[in-house]
């Protein structure tokens, strides 16, 4: 959404809670291929430093440390910000064309985004035009963070040695690498569900078209913390067991249980140990469901689909659907992206293709 340059070139730069991934993509239209692509864990240490400042200057040596021992070839790069950092409003307003927009929208704004309208990085959107109370108007896609953050963010990308081109949104990039990589249903209307480190980020899609962005607080490190307490385990220990051992358990299988001994006391555990947290997910998402097809949308969700690092869990899709009662497939960034077999892992990537949603996105960039 914040663009600052128009170049050629350029690495998708994910800096996740979890981890830092880069995508460099190759091509034109549709016939892009996989160019460079890198992941590096962000140290435990790093992830708990409290200080904002220092914790800057340590991101900045671990983003040094993937593009040195990835060779990407280029520093411009696209990044994103989310969760709080970040107000997301969509808003209607009386019809007006594009240009008169941009005269006007600062004013309109301060209607909408509770901050000093001078203190904030602002960009607007057109979504499209619609008929209310016998009134032609415009649905608009109002979208602004504190300048002091993006502040923040390109010092931490320049300490890092890079130059940052475009700062976008995590749940536009999730909508630009599905919009790319999928086939649109006329009238159709999904959800995108991202379950990352530290949010869910969902998003719902109509036609094409966001409607409604929410990041949710329940996500993987909740998972984490529940095994840790479960097994008396550091956190770290608890990572790991999630996902080596891990499988949710789904309400047929433990009906079974209660008649047999379960195959794996670990994995059965741990399946005891997240039930909470997946029925406050559950919950958060239906909420999100409710309130846009009673309150924004006539379309009712036909689908969803789920990525980020947590997606990656036994049978969370399935969990899902069955709560929702809802199709649940798992979101491939990939699925139209060319991955030659001499140049790359195809094992790493297809078992962590859902980690690469929101990086794959920023990537794309370079297409549009």
């Amino acid at each position: 959404m914040f663009g600052f340059l128009n170049k050629r070139g350029l690495i998708g730069l994910d800096i996740g809670n979890h981890s830092i991934k880069a995508v460099q993509l190759k091509g034109k239209g549709d016939k892009l291929r996989l160019g460079n692509l890198a992941m590096l864990e962000i140290p435990p240490e790093v992830q708990e430093e409290a200080d904002s400042a220092v914790k800057n200057e340590l991101l900045a040596e671990t983003i040094k440390k993937l593009i040195k021992e990835n060779d990407l070839g280029t520093k411009n790069v696209v990044t994103a910000i989310s969760g709080d950092s970040v107000i997301v409003r969509y808003v209607k307003l009386p019809y007006m064309s594009e240009d008169e927009l941009k005269n006007v929208i600062t004013y309109e704004a301060e209607q909408y985004i509770p901050l000093a309208i001078d203190q904030v990085v602002l960009d607007f959107e057109v979504l499209g035009e619609l008929e209310e109370d016998g009134q032609r108007k415009i649905e608009v896609l109002l979208v602004a963070a504190k300048e002091d953050i993006i502040d923040r963010h390109i010092d931490l990308l320049k300490r890092a040695g890079l130059t940052p081109v475009v700062i976008d949104v995590d749940t536009f990039a999730l909508a630009n690498a599905f919009d790319y990589n999928f086939e649109r249903n006329e009238g159709e209307t999904i959800s995108l569900i991202h379950i990352g480190a530290k949010l869910t980020t969902i998003n719902i899609l109509e036609n094409g078209v966001s409607h409604l962005t929410r990041d949710v607080a329940v996500a993987g490190n909740n998972f984490t913390r529940e095994i840790q307490r479960e097994f008396g385990i550091s956190f770290i220990q608890a990572e790991e067991l999630k996902f080596r051992a891990g499988e949710v358990l789904l309400e047929s299988e433990d009906i079974m249980q209660m008649e047999i001994p379960a195959k794996d006391n670990e994995t059965s555990r741990i399946g005891e140990a997240i039930t909470p947290v997946l029925n406050k997910l559950v919950a958060e998402i239906q909420r999100s469901f409710d309130y846009y097809e009673s309150s924004i949308r006539r379309g009712t969700i036909s689908r969803i689909r789920l990525s980020g690092g947590t997606s990656r869990l036994k049978k969370i899709d399935k969990y899902l659907a069955d709560k929702l009662n809802l199709a649940v497939e798992m979101n491939d960034p990939f699925q139209k992206i060319g991955i030659a077999e001499k140049e790359f892992d195809i094992g790493f990537i297809t078992a962590r293709a859902q980690m690469f949603n929101v990086v794959v996105g920023l990537a794309l960039r370079q297409a549009e």
